[in-house]
């Protein structure tokens, strides 16, 4: 008789071999993405103090933005701060005997005029330091002094950079404008900076530990 033909079948022990297999790639699978998310959360965690800061500062720079366009601001806060850098620095001329005065926001003389714009009124680096040392995580007794005396030097120091241009456009007058934009302004900035980081060094030298003393219980 002729024998049936025999069809191919799958053994049971290799059926579970592949569903074994299968489940154990499921697994790495599931717990290679926990470890992921817990590589992430833990780097999170570690950068929080980091992000924090940026975060309000960022929070801290555009609020200061927003309120330049309240009208208040920009009528008369505005103006009557660039005012006041004008009168101080009519002073400060007079006293080397340049016979300046003070017209609104210019500075007037015999020899030459400047007028104070908005950008030359030190009021963006300052707002730049207050923001980072309001952002910083510090103690409120710490900030309070950085931002008086970092906001008053950058005050002084514009007038500075006021008195310089006026002898640059009365000696140097071709070079006014280099001094003004590509010198004057990075270096504001670059001050603002060194200010911040100065103020945050001294905002936190208390904490530093020194080796081998143990930390106090809290």
């Amino acid at each position: 008789m002729p024998g049936k033909p025999r069809g191919q079948t799958k053994s049971p022990a290799g059926g579970r071999d592949a569903r074994r297999g299968t489940a154990r790639r499921e697994r790495g699978e599931a717990g290679a993405s926990k470890g992921a998310f817990r590589g992430l959360s833990d780097w999170l965690l570690n950068k929080r103090p980091v992000a924090g800061f940026v975060i309000l500062f960022i929070v801290l720079m555009s609020t200061f933005y927003g309120l330049t366009f309240v009208d208040v601001f920009e009528k008369r806060v505005l103006p009557a701060y660039m005012r006041w850098n004008a009168q101080a620095s009519a002073v400060i001329l007079n006293v080397f005997g340049e016979g300046a005065t003070a017209n609104d926001t210019s500075v007037i003389s015999k020899r030459f005029s400047v007028n104070i714009q908005h950008g030359c009124d030190a009021i963006e680096p300052s707002a730049l330091f207050i923001a980072a040392v309001l952002a910083f995580p510090a103690s409120l007794k710490s900030k309070l002094p950085g931002i008086l005396i970092g906001t008053f030097v950058l005050a002084i120091v514009n007038l500075t950079r006021i008195v310089s241009l006026f002898y640059t456009g009365i000696y140097w007058h071709t070079w006014f404008e280099t001094v003004h934009v590509d010198v004057w302004q990075p270096v504001f900035i670059v001050l603002a900076l060194v200010f911040w980081i100065l103020w945050a060094w001294w905002a936190t030298k208390d904490r530093t530990v020194e080796p081998g003393t143990p930390a106090a219980a809290n």
